[in-house]
């Protein structure tokens, strides 16, 4: 009796460390969403990857698609979304992305200085898309007007 008795207090106790990790471990992942973005028109050969936060803020980090080796420093930015536009805007550079989310999916067009320069697209999650469909860019006066 006392042994099914300890060996039920110590499954209670397990599955309550068990359910208190994986909760910890959900709400400190929850605040990131990740993008795995390709930007066909101007960078062809890198994947980049968007980690962004609740607060606004995002960090950026580009690899070769090929080898997978980085290609740059990580690079820090602000995102906003009203609806289904989200807008990124680099810190330090005149990188704009502005595109439209339809649910796993980020497509749109990359600004420099306020003037359209490729299409780009992105994955929900750590996969890049295979390709961007020409269609998918969403360049226009409207949208030009407010990368500037």
């Amino acid at each position: 009796m006392m042994r099914s008795l300890f060996a039920v207090l110590c499954v209670v106790a397990w599955c309550g460390h068990a359910e208190r990790s994986l909760a910890r471990e959900t709400s400190e992942g929850a605040s990131i969403t990740v993008w795995t973005a390709i930007i066909p028109d101007a960078f062809p050969r890198y994947v980049y990857t968007w980690r962004m936060k609740d607060d606004g803020s995002y960090r950026e980090d580009g690899r070769d698609a090929a080898s997978g080796a980085p290609i740059q420093s990580t690079l820090s930015g602000h995102w906003n979304s009203e609806a289904p536009r989200m807008v990124l805007r680099q810190q330090d550079l005149p990188y704009v992305f502005d595109g439209v989310v339809l649910g796993g999916l980020y497509t749109g067009t990359l600004y420099f200085n306020g003037r359209a320069i490729s299409r780009f697209c992105a994955n929900k999650g750590d996969e890049a898309p295979k390709r961007c469909d020409e269609g998918q860019g969403v360049a226009s006066a409207e949208s030009a007007a407010g990368a500037r």
